[in-house]
């Protein structure tokens, strides 16, 4: 897993974002593929119901945020053992 800084017009402002590590340089995941679509903000400043950077619902953001944070913390875990 890779992260990179996107602009997101909701925030106005720049943020972090999950990448797929197959993903060509300088380009997003697309609502094509929504489960590969991450913000790693998401829920600080959203708005609406969808994201402006995935175009994707935020339901499907968080579904996608919580799996990411639970793959984290179990190699984490892993990782002391």
């Amino acid at each position: 897993m890779k992260t990179h800084k996107a602009y997101c017009s909701a925030c106005d402002r720049q943020v972090e974002v999950v990448v797929p590590e197959d993903l060509p340089e300088g380009t997003l995941p697309s609502a094509h593929d929504p489960a590969t679509c991450i913000c790693l903000e998401f829920g600080e400043t959203c708005t609406g119901s969808l994201c402006p950077l995935f175009d994707v619902p935020t339901g499907q953001m968080e579904e996608n945020y919580r799996r990411v944070v639970k793959e984290v913390r179990a190699r984490q875990e892993g990782e002391e053992e």
